[in-house]
């Protein structure tokens, strides 16, 4: 069986039923170093990246995203758990705070 080929350029995404793993390769979540607490008045959320700047006109440009966009029911159990990889996330005007990841993911 081929390897899968990874393209770090490209979105992706991982599905799995709740009592299922969720399973993302490797080379797209052990180099996450930050997370990114976004605040909005409707909702606040996070995501990981491996590195972020300031863009010209004052947009902040983050890269290699990891966002958990699983599916919650009513109750806010998990009816779906996905994940999506973004390779570039830009925010405007909106307020937000970068943390260091808790834990290194995939460290030895």
């Amino acid at each position: 069986m081929a390897d899968e080929v990874i393209d770090l350029a490209k979105q992706n995404q991982w599905e799995a039923k709740p009592d299922e793993e969720l399973k993302i390769p490797e080379a797209y979540i052990t180099r996450l170093r930050y997370e990114i607490v976004v605040l909005t008045e409707k909702k606040t959320f996070t995501f990981r990246c491996a590195g972020y700047e300031v863009t010209e006109g004052g947009a902040w440009r983050f890269e290699n995203v990891i966002i958990d966009s699983s599916k919650l029911d009513a109750k806010g159990e998990v009816e779906l758990k996905r994940v999506t990889y973004h390779p570039e996330l830009k925010l405007v005007n909106v307020s937000f705070m970068i943390l260091p990841a808790p834990e290194e993911i995939g460290a030895d």
